[in-house]
């Protein structure tokens, strides 16, 4: 784990965050990222078969973090 902000994303999965803050982290892991429907981020990776969306205007709840947590660690697993 090199990153800090996925550090405090573990720590603090029910954190003020912003969506800018998951945009942040999923560029470093060469993760993908769409706004859908104009209400959702969609993030997503070749290497994993399940995608995260995260709410633009609602407050990200834990279930959000733990979502892109876990997508994160399933591509770590598969590189490793």
């Amino acid at each position: 784990m090199h990153n800090k902000r996925l550090a405090a994303f573990r720590t603090n999965p029910g954190g003020d965050w912003t969506p800018a803050d998951f945009e942040i982290t999923a560029s470093q892991y060469a993760m993908k990222f769409r706004k859908a429907t104009g209400t959702h981020v969609v993030f997503t990776h070749p290497s994993t078969s399940h995608c995260v969306a995260i709410p633009l205007k609602a407050k990200p709840r834990g279930v959000h973090v733990k979502a892109f947590l876990q997508m994160i660690d399933s591509m770590e697993e598969l590189e490793s």
